[in-house]
């Protein structure tokens, strides 16, 4: 028999959602949508969930943790470092992830740099998902390169961590306009992605990746970037 899971199963938890739409808040996002729909669950779950838009902020290019001069990266990179569960939100343009998306994982490279409190990443022991819409193909391939980014990084990755909308092929509604909300199968994929992101998060919290042949003072005390 399927365990439940309580209304306080991700309590101390927290989830920050990372919209990498190219529209500037308030205007309506249709990736943010369906990314409360993620979001939604693990809170109803007692998760702590926040979620913000890299174009709201003054994030530069590069591939350091603080590109100076005004940069506001550092300080969604402390967000992140503060969740347990992220969740990267993407559009699809030209058949991929859109390029916020990209210059957050560019930004990503900067922790390959730094250490958590046992000498690994600093994204070790975190769970990451990832939501992508659009209206035409290029889910599954904006999905892919972001969660092998992620684990790169240092994140785990659970079963079905991701949750996708598209129209038919071509130039058509979005996800709101055209009701996605109520798709069997992204209702379906976006619950699978919730529950397994908190199960694994809730491992992780009590049993953590352990340093030993995970440092980088086993590696020469030099940072490594493989790929």
């Amino acid at each position: 028999m399927a365990e439940s899971l309580g209304a306080d199963a991700g309590a101390g938890l927290k989830a920050l959602g990372i919209n990498c739409t190219l529209k500037k808040s308030p205007e309506t996002s249709n990736t943010e949508a369906l990314m409360n729909r993620v979001l939604g669950i693990l809170e109803a779950h007692g998760v702590e969930t926040e979620i913000l838009r890299p174009v709201d902020w003054n994030v530069k290019f590069g591939v350091t943790s603080d590109e100076g001069d005004g940069d506001e990266w550092p300080q969604i990179l402390e967000k992140i470092k503060a969740a347990d569960i992220l969740l990267m939100g993407m559009s699809i343009w030209f058949g991929v992830r859109c390029s916020v998306a990209q210059m957050v994982i560019e930004r990503l490279d900067g922790t390959y740099n730094e250490t958590n409190d046992v000498g690994q990443y600093p994204l070790y022991n975190k769970v990451a998902g990832v939501v992508v819409t659009g209206n035409e193909d290029g889910a599954h391939a904006s999905a892919e390169t972001t969660l092998f980014n992620m684990t790169h990084l240092g994140c785990v990755v659970p079963p079905n961590a991701d949750t996708y909308w598209v129209g038919d092929a071509g130039p058509g509604p979005s996800y709101i306009e055209a009701g996605g909300e109520s798709h069997p199968y992204t209702q379906r994929t976006s619950s699978w992605c919730a529950h397994n992101l908190l199960h694994m998060a809730r491992i992780l919290r009590d049993t953590p990746i352990p340093p030993i042949g995970n440092t980088l003072d086993e590696m020469g005390g030099d940072s490594v970037h493989v790929g």
